[in-house]
């Protein structure tokens, strides 16, 4: 559920040490509402949707985590196949371009690390299970937000702590390929907030 998430800080931590967050739960369209889940935690960190510090804030679109959700699966639904398969980028970016957000693009680990090192977290698609069939894995993505790393992790919102290794087999995976977030990432566009 909604609600802030902190960093294990090893003392080499680079990043935020905590964020707040939204989940699939959140939702109501839990399936296939990552990307919803992540583009509300994004929009939220540069005070765009949703004000965890102020109850009923003015000035911002939804009064309560759920009423952020509900907005976002309604107005921008997850797209890919009629829904069926999650959301596109090209949603993710129009969710938060119609906040007043422009995102750019980044690409690979030291662009991340950068990122993250300058305190701004990057909205990642990874490829993960999507359950087993016969005995194999199913392949399958999540939308996430990675807000801090350390030399052995990367801390990811709607997910959790995840080894270096974990990141880069789901980052370098199928899906993330199919929808040109492979060895990418989503920042925040410096010209487009304060």
């Amino acid at each position: 559920m909604a609600g802030f998430v902190s960093a294990l800080d090893s003392g080499h931590l680079l990043g935020l040490c905590t964020i707040f967050q939204f989940t699939n739960e959140d939702g109501r369209l839990v399936r296939s509402n990552c990307a919803q889940a992540a583009a509300a935690t994004f929009l939220t960190h540069y005070g765009k949707i949703f004000k965890p510090d102020v109850p009923s804030a003015k000035g911002t679109r939804a009064n309560t985590p759920t009423a952020a959700m509900s907005f976002l699966e309604t107005r921008f639904p997850p797209d890919q196949i009629g829904g069926l398969f999650g959301t596109s980028r090209r949603r993710v970016i129009q969710i938060c371009k119609a906040f007043g957000l422009g995102v750019r693009d980044i690409r690979g680990e030291g662009a991340v690390v950068a990122s993250l090192n300058r305190r701004k977290p990057v909205i990642v698609m990874l490829g993960v299970s999507a359950g087993k069939f016969l005995g194999y894995d199913l392949p399958g993505g999540h939308w996430m937000v990675a807000y801090a790393c350390d030399g052995a992790n990367v801390y990811l919102t709607n997910w959790g702590e995840m080894t270096w290794n974990q990141f880069h087999r789901g980052w370098n995976s199928i899906v993330p390929s199919l929808i040109q977030m492979r060895n990418r990432g989503l920042v925040a566009d410096d010209s487009s907030y304060d």
